[in-house]
């Protein structure tokens, strides 16, 4: 899933699920930020406050099997349910690694998140969790079990371009039995957001009367596929849906508040000091941060350093708090899948 559900449609769900705007906000944002989150970031080097981040998503596909395994299994590709009907292929190939929507692993990692209650950790979670949605039928490494008819490109869905990730798009899935082969990802992410909302909404208020949930889940649905709209095949259209969101998030059942533009820069410029000596490494366009990062590596004489804004503050920051939550969630989520597939593949991500 790309923008619109990790970042607006997930704000939506969680104010309607009960969260305020600012805690909404902080799940939206987080939600998004684990795609955005592919560099490494040294703070106040060789000094007591040194701090360092780890990835959440790689701009480079052709890092190590190991450096995938670390990220796309963990993030966003959570292994599911091997013999669930939806993996059903031509071929009749089956993969214990393989993606399935709304599977055990994928809740058992939501529902740890939630039960820590920790907003970032929660908006970490909830991107794994609905990726499971839009990248069922994929493996989060390089594997022939990806490759779509005519594509020979074997990591993640990248045979399918982004159609998977687009909220109005209506593709093929030509390595499935005919009947699973058409994937509308309008219903799909629809249910994916009906999904969250359950688990969300159970969260926030575990004894609220089932009449009152379900009225209140159908009117989000509902609100949702207004704001999808039609069929959209090139994604012409992205503006106005955004629009159509920002006008739900004004009613009061969705917090009252407009939310605000996504800027993937706000939380570290909030809590990080740049001193550019080079390439400015940071971008909102990935193919430049990937350059910028190689002229950096290739002359690290002129490598921008960072250091903290307030070091009485920082670790009340979002981008540190995000960033720890990301360790934690890395952690919590390795145990949870080397309990159940992991362990029994002897892959150990612990130790990666």
């Amino acid at each position: 899933m790309d923008i619109e559900f990790h970042y607006f449609m997930t704000y939506l769900v969680a104010a309607r699920a009960g969260f305020d705007p600012d805690q909404a906000h902080t799940i939206a944002y987080s939600c998004q930020y684990i795609d955005d989150n592919d560099l490494i970031f040294e703070i106040n080097r060789d000094s007591p406050e040194y701090y360092s981040n780890y990835v959440s998503q790689t701009i480079n596909i052709l890092k190590p099997k190991k450096v995938l395994l670390r990220i796309y299994p963990i993030f966003h590709f959570i292994p599911g349910d091997t013999f669930h009907e939806s993996t059903r292929r031509k071929d009749g190939k089956l993969h214990y690694l393989n993606t399935t929507a709304d599977s055990k692993n994928a809740r058992a990692v939501l529902r740890d998140a939630l039960k820590s209650g920790d907003l970032y950790r929660i908006g970490l979670a909830c991107h794994s969790y609905s990726d499971s949605w839009s990248h069922q039928n994929f493996v989060g490494y390089f594997d022939e079990f990806n490759v779509l008819k005519g594509v020979f490109v074997s990591l993640g869905h990248v045979a399918a371009l982004d159609r998977p990730d687009r909220a109005a798009v209506i593709w093929n899935d030509n390595r499935l039995l005919q009947s699973q082969t058409s994937r509308g990802n309008k219903q799909i992410y629809l249910e994916a957001a009906g999904r969250i909302f359950d688990e969300f909404r159970g969260y926030k208020y575990p004894g609220i009367p089932d009449d009152i949930n379900q009225a209140d889940r159908e009117q989000l649905i509902q609100d949702l596929s207004w704001a999808i709209g039609e069929n959209d095949q090139f994604n012409r259209h992205s503006k106005t849906r955004i629009n159509r969101y920002k006008k739900l998030s004004r009613k009061k059942e969705y917090g009252g508040v407009e939310i605000a533009d996504y800027n993937l820069e706000q939380w570290m410029d909030e809590a990080v000091r740049e001193n550019i000596r080079g390439f400015r490494i940071r971008s909102k366009k990935v193919i430049v941060r990937f350059i910028n990062g190689l002229f950096s590596r290739a002359m690290p004489y002129f490598k921008d350093k960072y250091s903290w804004k307030d070091l009485s503050q920082y670790r009340m920051t979002h981008w540190y708090r995000f960033q720890e939550a990301v360790k934690t969630q890395q952690e919590k989520t390795t145990e949870i899948l080397n309990e159940a597939v992991f362990g029994k593949l002897e892959l150990d991500l612990v130790n990666w």
